[in-house]
């Protein structure tokens, strides 16, 4: 008990830190890893095995592949062209930008690839229209985590075949149906509370719309719909692809290179690295453990779904939906509603899934990390709002899960099915 309260203690103090003294977190992070891990008998081995190295590479080769078509003029062009196809009706963009998401996540590549693409476009839109970047990045990660829970989809896929492992079958649609419903409802908060309502005309945006893209735009737009094809229609991984495209265009000298890499905002890189390394001690050490406890021992009939439900938006800001979070809250839901009585299966599992999967907002996961990378490159901003909007996205994940806490307390979710 002692390990894992030292644990919680690490990790909120060490973000705490961070935002009062206006230090880097990640750098706080990777500075307190050391003592807590040795504090837990961790080997260095261990005490590393929580760095992101496949994040960090899918990070870094997005940023890099965005930052040759950010340097050569691309991505202003596009941008621009795509707000005055909205003409007066800008306050549709974030509109736009959901349903799109929402609609290639649910056809079958799931939220991973659908918000790698979609991510990085809504934040150029939001610079390019000076608007929230938090609100644009947004809705392109709610819409992507709403599809991703479709039958066909790469999350419906896994929690089906947990539920047919307990002998529940038949259930794929349904929880699909709550997950669209609980996510389009955070969406619609989301839009409305960070004023989506309220973007007008952008004022330059018929700046450039009828001079046509140069040669080296040309072969920037060709390699970006090799990008979308390969990694939205055939699941390639976005790093590796964005790696390649890099290369090719670098070769052809169709952007500046040495500029490029200039732009890469190497901090933020930091950040989502030395916090994902202490995160992983927390959790070894039972951490996460800690405060699921806490949360179980007040389940009953009325809070056991809203509450597991929080459980698993709790731990997916620490660990893979997919790979950690479903596999261990869904099978023992069957044992909860066993024991505690007053409840059913199907509202838990959505509950469980929903607020996983809305919990990627959280600038710890991909999605909410794609968010400030691109942002951060996109405008140059500065440390002090790189913290910011580290908070911005944590905060509206929170808000997110407690949504999701909500519809599951009223019994909405219950009524499915």
């Amino acid at each position: 008990m002692g390990l894992q309260i030292l644990a919680l203690v690490f990790l909120i103090g060490a973000i705490v830190l961070g935002f009062v003294r206006k230090m880097n977190v990640g750098l706080v992070c990777f500075g307190l890893a050391l003592i807590l891990g040795k504090a837990g008998g961790m080997s260095e081995g261990e005490i590393y095995g929580g760095f992101p190295y496949k994040l960090f590479a899918t990070l870094l080769g997005t940023m890099l592949f965005f930052s040759l078509l950010q340097q050569n003029g691309t991505l202003e062009k596009i941008s621009k062209k795509l707000i005055g196809l909205c003409g007066k009706n800008t306050f549709l963009v974030p509109v736009i930008i959901y349903l799109v998401s929402f609609l290639l996540s649910a056809a079958g590549p799931g939220a991973i690839s659908v918000q790698s693409v979609m991510v990085i476009f809504a934040v150029a839109l939001a610079v390019q229209m000076e608007v929230s970047p938090v609100l644009m990045g947004a809705m392109a990660i709610l819409g992507a985590v709403g599809g991703t829970a479709s039958p066909i989809a790469l999350t419906g896929i896994i929690v089906e075949g947990l539920l047919s492992e307990m002998g529940i079958i038949g259930m794929g649609m349904k929880v699909f149906a709550g997950v669209a419903v609980a996510n389009f409802t955070c969406a619609l908060v989301t839009y409305f509370v960070l004023g989506g309502y309220k973007i007008r005309t952008y004022g330059s945006q018929t700046s450039g719309e009828g001079n046509g893209f140069n040669g080296s735009q040309k072969l920037s737009l060709a390699a970006l719909l090799v990008m979308v094809v390969m990694v939205v229609g055939f699941s390639y991984d976005v790093g590796l692809i964005c790696f390649t495209l890099s290369l090719i265009l670098m070769f052809l000298k169709a952007s500046d290179e040495k500029k490029a890499i200039k732009m890469i905002p190497w901090n933020v890189l930091l950040l989502i690295a030395g916090v994902n390394v202490l995160m992983n001690i927390t959790q070894k050490l039972g951490g996460i453990d800690l405060l699921s406890s806490i949360l179980a021992s007040f389940m009953s009939p009325l809070t056991a779904a809203p509450l597991i439900g929080m459980t698993g938006g709790i731990m997916s800001w620490f660990s893979s939906a997919n790979g950690v979070v479903f596999p261990t809250l869904i099978p023992t839901v069957p044992d909860i509603v066993a024991n505690v009585g007053g409840t059913s299966i199907l509202p838990m599992v959505v509950a469980i899934v929903c607020s996983a999967t809305v919990a990627g907002i959280s600038p710890l996961s991909t999605g909410g990390s794609l968010i400030i990378a691109s942002y951060s490159q996109e405008s140059g901003c500065d440390d002090k709002e790189q913290q910011k909007l580290f908070g911005k996205l944590f905060a509206l994940s929170a808000g997110m899960v407690g949504i999701v806490f909500l519809l599951t307390l009223s019994g909405i979710l219950a009524m499915i099915g």
